[in-house]
């Protein structure tokens, strides 16, 4: 891994990352250092990884933390942070590599007016919205011979509350073509919420399926191509963690990944993510898909069902880095650096026998390592605490620092663990529902049997985390008087 990187530094010119949060390159940064940052987020642990004046963040400009998704970047590209952005790349004098979470047309079309070369390690933005229709996933899981939960595709307003509740019974899901993070899939338990739905997007068509009560797992994989045509290489999933209502209030909402737990699995079921992501990935490839992506799955009695796409980088992506980027010593293959080698073996030789080389069966390796994502649970708040980044550890029921810092491989033993991933500044404002931070750790944090719910140690852990934060419903103007 250390001969690739140095390569790329040396061959291609300057590097950097576009995406939601400036920790997702955390990981990448300390196997190919960046040089710059583009992002949504901006907290306390950033310093602690790259250089402040490499860092161009929305919400260091405004002081307000969102849940944040790839439109506010794309708004900020055409204002003054894009102008900021491009008049730093022109000062460069050489070319320029971007690493996306995901591709953007405004940049797109700009690479063409630089100076010097913007290439963009993404599928276009076409690509990238085609495969992120979840109605799409779900027309073709039957060509595929993939197993599809019961259900159909639909306009809600075409369908009452009492149809869907006789065909699906209840608790049912409605799921949106577009969203993330579980923004616009909604869990339909009485009729009220149904016809909320109905109501606001009567025109709206839908995947309406039956609810499935087992526990989720999400997958990493890269699309490459070899001296055979296209291959898919699948990593090895985490157990996703979804509504935990200690860490927000949304039913659906996405709080993170267990790697940790996942170690258990049936490989039976291990199995069938592999062959269902390879399935799809190779689908993909045949409409011109190429590097990274991800893909959500559901199970019940040993059947692994694919529910959806992430065409793109994913949250868990960055995890999967930084324990890869732990292990660099032992030239872990990271999912990264076959992106770039697929975007670039073209017309690079020595990435195209990189390729070539590589054990495929390496990222299916289990790997040791937890996140739970923190949100506000509250309204508009302010944070009144001044939260360091750093590895902390439960003593006689409450947080106690150990080391500050903001990266994974800090950690050391079971009982440690790591709050990171933008945990915002005092007196930032908070809009409901924006993610606050993430607890890591290495063991899992989850309930053991369920795997859908935290452990009594993680409820603690977490209700302390937010106890240091003090969100509070108040403006920031009384807050800063208050500590005047």
């Amino acid at each position: 891994m250390k001969d690739i990187t140095e390569y790329l530094r040396e061959k291609y010119g300057r590097w950097g990352w576009m995406g939601q949060r400036a920790y997702d390159a955390e990981g990448i940064n300390r196997i190919l250092p960046l040089d710059f940052i583009i992002c949504c987020d901006y907290g306390n642990d950033v310093p602690y990884f790259f250089t402040e004046e490499d860092v161009f963040s929305v919400e260091k400009r405004t002081g307000v933390r969102k849940d944040w998704s790839n439109e506010d970047l794309t708004d900020s590209l055409r204002g003054a942070l894009g102008r900021e952005i491009f008049k730093r790349w022109d000062s460069y004098g050489e070319d320029i590599n971007l690493l996306c979470y995901r591709s953007v047309a405004a940049l797109e079309k700009r690479a063409s007016r630089l100076k010097m070369p913007l290439r963009i390690y993404a599928v276009p933005e076409k690509i990238k919205k085609h495969f992120d229709n979840k109605i799409l996933l779900d027309k073709n899981l039957d060509k595929l011979s993939l197993p599809r939960i019961p259900g159909k595709v639909d306009v809600l307003g075409k369908r009452t509350f009492s149809d869907v509740r006789k065909e699906l019974s209840l608790p049912f899901v409605i799921q949106f073509p577009y969203g993330s993070s579980g923004n616009f899939t909604f869990i339909i338990k009485e009729e009220k919420e149904y016809n909320r739905l109905r109501v606001k997007w009567p025109d709206q068509p839908v995947v309406m399926r039956k609810y499935i009560n087992g526990f989720s797992l999400n997958v990493n994989a890269v699309n490459i191509t070899g001296e055979n045509g296209h291959e898919t290489i699948c990593s090895f999933p985490s157990v996703q963690i979804t509504g935990l209502r200690e860490c927000s209030n949304f039913q659906s909402a996405f709080c993170g990944n267990d790697y940790t737990a996942a170690q258990d699995i049936d490989p039976a079921m291990i199995r069938q993510v592999k062959s269902h992501v390879q399935a799809i990935g190779a689908w993909m490839a045949s409409s011109g898909f190429r590097g990274v992506f991800g893909m959500d799955f559901v199970t019940k009695n040993g059947t692994v069902y694919p529910v959806e796409i992430n065409p793109r980088f994913q949250n868990s992506t960055s995890l999967l880095t930084s324990l890869n980027a732990r292990d660099y010593s032992a030239e872990r293959t990271s999912l990264f650096l076959l992106h770039i080698a697929e975007f670039l073996q073209d017309k690079d030789k020595v990435l195209k026998k990189y390729l070539k080389d590589i054990n495929k069966e390496e990222l299916m390796d289990p790997v040791e390592g937890c996140q739970v994502i923190l949100h506000n649970k509250m309204h508009k708040s302010v944070i009144a605490g001044d939260l360091s980044p750093g590895v902390y550890r439960m003593e006689n029921g409450s947080l106690e620092p150990v080391k500050k810092g903001a990266s994974f491989d800090l950690l050391q033993g079971k009982d440690e663990v790591l709050v990171t991933c933008g945990i915002p500044k005092q007196y930032s404002e908070i809009i409901p529902n924006a993610p606050v931070c993430k607890i890591q750790s290495k063991k899992s944090l989850l309930n053991i049997s369920s795997k859908k719910n935290l452990s009594q140690e993680a409820k603690k852990i977490v209700k302390s985390v937010y106890k240091e934060l003090a969100l509070k419903a108040a403006s920031r103007s009384e807050l800063v008087g208050a500590k005047g």
